[in-house]
């Protein structure tokens, strides 16, 4: 899977590990419109694309465009959650905390 949304997403983390302040989980995106999926270990100084196979901390479903808009700045990820643009599953502890590291590398 090489999905561009998330490649931009982890280069940002990449230059710079601040906004992830220790955090330490696994998230899988499920991208609606492509079918792509990615699995990101966040290691509390930085992010990839896990290749093994152990669980995900939460699940979050969500079209490219509007992963884009979140990266971005464009869209707030509480209003894309209430509007039903992305959908989670799992611990929902997590989708608070990306949504701070969303906000941090928009």
């Amino acid at each position: 899977m090489s999905n561009q949304a998330i490649d931009t997403f982890l280069s940002k983390i990449h230059d710079d590990s601040a906004g992830l302040k220790g955090y330490n989980a696994r998230i899988q995106f499920n991208f609606t419109d492509t079918e792509d999926t990615a699995l990101v270990s966040f290691d509390g100084n930085g992010a990839h694309i896990a290749t093994d196979a152990q669980a995900p901390d939460c699940t979050v479903t969500i079209s490219t465009e509007n992963f884009k808009q979140l990266t971005t700045g464009q869209m707030n990820p509480q209003t894309a959650f209430l509007m039903g643009k992305l959908k989670s599953k799992g611990d929902m502890s997590h989708l608070l905390r990306l949504s701070s590291i969303l906000a941090y590398y928009k």
